[in-house]
């Protein structure tokens, strides 16, 4: 994305991690919490919030290698020396709810993402005191793009949505 963006292949590009491009404008655009899900009644549903340490034995259902929720867990269990176990690797969100309204485990996941399961009360959340549970979101564009009418509509439309999901997370 970062490439094809610099390259003018594409006219905007989304990224979950800040970059720096001499060719680039990053423009954060969401931050969203990054929350443990898990079935109403588990045990883990009675500490809130979460320390790291309440994750020691756990089954953790994983999203695969490189997204942004295995890459917080990866630090956590290394930062943490914490022992889990890792009963599924699933490379869809909505997998993973499922697999935990289940009972196969808890799982890290975008509170926008569970936002609906959470609300239907088929799962919980539980925030977790770490402060870097947070997961961020950018948008570029090429320095010297010319920013067309509809573009910029785009562009602003964005923005729009952003604010508005930052507003119904408050």
């Amino acid at each position: 994305m970062v490439e094809n963006t610099a390259t003018l292949k594409n006219d905007i590009g989304f990224i979950s991690y800040p970059v720096e491009h001499g060719k680039l404008v990053v423009r954060e655009i969401l931050e969203d919490r990054l929350v443990i899900i898990a079935p109403p009644g588990h045990p883990l549903t009675r500490n809130q919030p979460l320390t790291p340490r309440d994750l020691e034995g756990e089954s953790m259902i994983m999203l695969e290698e490189g997204s942004a929720p295995r890459r917080a867990v990866d630090e956590l269990i290394r930062s943490y020396g914490l022992s889990i176990t890792i009963p599924l690797e699933l490379s869809s969100n909505r997998a993973i709810k499922r697999a935990v309204e289940a009972g196969i485990g808890i799982a890290l996941l975008s509170l926008k993402v569970a936002h609906d399961e959470i609300q239907a009360r088929r799962l919980t959340a539980l925030p977790l005191s770490e402060p870097s549970m947070k997961r961020k979101f950018f948008m570029v564009h090429h320095k010297e793009k010319y920013i067309s009418e509809s573009l910029q509509r785009l562009i602003d439309m964005v923005f729009k949505f952003a604010q508005d999901h930052a507003e119904a997370l408050s």
